[in-house]
């Protein structure tokens, strides 16, 4: 009864230990095609967004963080304004500018570039999946990681810092002429907002700037992505730096009108911008390490799925022995002779490419 019990449950743990659960490609008999996994898809979305919303669900619950003022701080008394871009709109437009440039940058790559590639192929369940859509919900899925991360940082960090925004007095509408009387530079902690309740608690969330991190963070993300997949490969040194800087630059617009719609002291625009830059870039280079394999050779590989190394056998005058073959499947081998205990034997060596 033991023995049943434990060859039973010793798969599972040996699955969970590798977290093979979460490997989102599958080998099938057919070593150019894959399956797609669709468990360890719905548990990488069900991790990655269920932390978005309990970043956000959490502060506020919470609350926001209770400041007081100085009567004769004049950075809070500016008019109160409606946003140029409201966070629907910055929400839409940066998540349609990762993914068109994703959509863009893989159909020129598979179309002009990579025709001549055997690429793999994919299979849901019973049905193949185009290898351009396949990689357009990866890359898109990349960018959604430290988009999500930014989300749940600038949520969490506005909720415990609490900063005035500069409208702040204007939307307060403060009772009892509170700054009227006495001293004007006095520190004012227990007050009365008479303004509309929403207003008065969106204009405690001012540090730091969420618009210019999300923003930021697209446009540098894509800037990156393109440079990535398309700088190595592209045969114009124009298009990418004038693309990249285009996004850069709407990305700023979008920073720098905080500044005018009175949303944001600039310096809550300064370190959103910093963020968001630090953060694309931390995604790019370690979280997804989309900089390696964008060789065209590398192409013929599974995304998300390391290749397996071939092992090749070696005749010793001792028996047989199998060990890692350094050969890649695309590069080209010499055979060379040795002699072992006055028997020849094959070794594979590897010759070296050019980059």
């Amino acid at each position: 009864m033991t023995r049943k019990l434990s060859s039973r449950v010793a798969p599972v743990i040996r699955k969970i230990s590798t977290m093979s659960f979460l490997k989102v490609m599958e080998p099938s008999l057919d070593p150019k095609v894959f399956n797609v996994n669709e468990v360890a898809v719905g548990v990488n979305l069900l991790l990655l967004y269920g932390f978005a919303a309990i970043s956000v669900i959490i502060p506020t619950l919470l609350g926001v963080s209770q400041r007081g003022f100085f009567c004769d701080d004049d950075s809070i008394r500016y008019e109160y304004r409606t946003d140029t871009i409201t966070a629907v709109q910055l929400m839409l437009y940066n998540l349609v500018l990762n993914a068109v440039t994703v959509l863009f940058v893989e159909y020129y790559r598979m179309q002009k570039i990579e025709s001549s590639i055997n690429n793999p192929r994919y299979r849901w369940r019973n049905s193949h999946l185009h290898a351009l859509f396949v990689r357009l919900l990866t890359y898109f899925g990349y960018s959604q990681i430290g988009f999500v991360m930014n989300i749940a940082l600038n949520v969490a960090t506005k909720h415990v810092v609490g900063r005035l925004r500069p409208h702040f007095l204007d939307v307060c509408k403060l009772a009892n002429d509170t700054c009227v009387t006495g001293d004007s530079h006095r520190y004012i902690i227990d007050y009365e907002c008479t303004g509309a309740p929403e207003l008065v608690l969106e204009a405690r969330k001012s540090f730091y700037s969420g618009h210019s991190a999300v923003s930021l963070y697209c446009a540098v993300w894509s800037a990156l992505y393109i440079q990535a997949r398309l700088g190595t490969v592209l045969n114009n040194r124009i298009v990418v730096p004038i693309t990249q800087t285009a996004m850069i630059m709407v990305g700023l617009g979008i920073s720098f009108s905080r500044i005018t719609d009175n949303k944001h002291h600039w310096s809550d625009v300064l370190v959103g911008v910093f963020i968001g830059i630090f953060i694309a870039a931390y995604t790019c280079v370690f979280w997804t390490d989309i900089f390696s394999n964008n060789s065209t050779e590398a192409e013929v590989q599974p995304l998300l799925l390391s290749p397996t190394p071939r092992t090749a056998r070696v005749e010793w005058s001792t028996g047989e022995v199998e060990r890692p073959n350094l050969v890649s499947p695309s590069s080209d081998s010499s055979v060379v002779s040795g002699s072992g205990g006055g028997q020849e034997s094959e070794v594979l060596l590897p010759v070296p490419t050019s980059a």
